[in-house]
């Protein structure tokens, strides 16, 4: 166990120190880069100079605003990085191997996500994130983890709150991830004795 050591009015006092249970990861957007490679397969007769808007139209259309194996690609953030030259594969389609980044949502346990409170009910409370729209993640806060805290009774529909992630859940072409969260309680500001 570590020590920590403070130092008052020249006395020296060995304290453990507290070690945190559960490492919290505090986001400053739902969103990540990363870099995904995809095989993309167009019809000959539409390929031509205007090849890469052709190949980032594509990728628009099949990967921006779902959920992917990588979790859900935000709409209107993939950027084509490279493309390999065209295979012919079954005749008349062409195949690419294309690179592109983009911005994913895939909140892993422990993160905490401030979110706004949509339905608060006999089960739980339903809640959205509070700083993208639309949100890219459902939240499902059960009654069943909060069944002592008065904090949980208090919120209201359109409160802000602070969750921390449990467990996250999607499917392939999801339009949102579907997350399990805890209410994180506010800490009390310390207080702070002055003597004169």
């Amino acid at each position: 166990m570590e020590m920590a050591m403070e130092f008052n009015n020249n006395t020296q006092v060995l304290q453990p120190k507290p070690k945190n249970k559960k490492k919290e990861i505090i986001l400053s957007s739902i969103y990540s880069r990363s870099i995904i490679t995809r095989t993309v397969s167009l019809p000959i007769n539409v390929i031509g100079k205007n090849l890469k808007q052709v190949i980032e139209e594509y990728i628009s259309f099949h990967y921006e605003g779902k959920c992917v194996v990588e979790g859900f690609i935000k709409p209107q953030s993939t950027k084509i990085i490279t493309y390999s030259s065209g295979t012919i594969k079954r005749g008349n389609f062409v195949t690419f191997d294309v690179v592109f980044e983009c911005q994913v949502c895939f909140p892993v346990e422990g993160t905490n996500i401030s979110c706004i409170a949509k339905t608060n009910t006999k089960a739980g409370i339903t809640a959205e994130s509070a700083d993208e729209k639309p949100s890219p993640i459902i939240v499902f806060i059960a009654r069943d983890h909060h069944y002592y805290s008065s904090q949980f009774n208090d919120v209201k529909e359109g409160d802000k709150i602070n969750i921390r992630v449990i467990g996250q859940r999607f499917e392939l072409n999801d339009k949102f991830v579907s997350i399990i969260g805890e209410l994180v309680r506010e800490r009390k500001p310390k207080l702070v004795i002055e003597e004169e």
